[in-house]
């Protein structure tokens, strides 16, 4: 056999490996994405059911059957497709939450079996996900807003800085130092980034 056959069949074979292991050890990270996707589907089935549980939004639904229709159709795929992606991530799930990590077997099984339906399956729950979005879009707009003789407590309304990200503190502070101060002495960093932006 030609000496270079045998090195270049030898190096594809070690590529072929390299690629496997690094496949096996991305399968945690992997799995804790569909993990998250299929949450965020469930907060938002939650909430559609939340809505639906409604009396009046119940009452404007019943003047509309079409829409009704829709909206069980809606939530009856995402829930079978919830389903689907859950049997093949529920594996690793378990492994996870016993063992503290996804055991070798499961990771070999990630990899030879369970992640191209898992690539399907995800592309199946993101359509009904979509599909559900525009159902919650819709009912959201049949809620009444709630008619409070008090009003909120203080807690409940001051917790803005949890959904902004620390970047977007950060460039709110950056504006508010700029409003409140020109001093350059003060606040040389501050200014400076925000020129930058500008």
């Amino acid at each position: 056999m030609d000496p270079f056959s045998i090195f270049f069949g030898t190096l594809n074979g070690m590529f072929t490996f390299a690629n496997f292991a690094l496949r096996v050890n991305e399968v945690g990270s992997e799995h804790a994405v569909f993990v998250r996707t299929i949450q965020v589907v469930r907060n938002d089935l939650a909430e559609t059911e939340r809505l639906l549980s409604i009396k009046p939004i119940q009452v404007k639904l019943i003047s509309t059957p079409s829409k009704l229709e829709w909206i069980k159709g809606a939530v009856y795929s995402t829930k079978s497709a919830m389903n689907d992606i859950g049997k093949w991530v529920e594996r690793a799930r378990v492994d996870q939450q016993t063992l503290g990590k996804v055991s070798f077997n499961s990771k070999l099984r990630w990899v030879f079996n369970d992640h191209e339906k898992l690539v399907n399956r995800k592309t199946e729950l993101s359509a009904c996900h979509q599909q559900l979005s525009n159902v919650l879009g819709f009912l959201i707009t049949l809620e009444e807003p709630s008619v409070s003789s008090n009003p909120p407590t203080y807690h409940a309304t001051t917790f803005f800085e949890d959904t902004v990200s620390p970047r977007q503190q950060g460039a709110s502070h950056i504006s508010e130092s700029r409003e409140v101060s020109l001093d350059c002495t003060r606040f040389p960093l501050r200014l400076a980034r925000s020129r930058v932006g500008v």
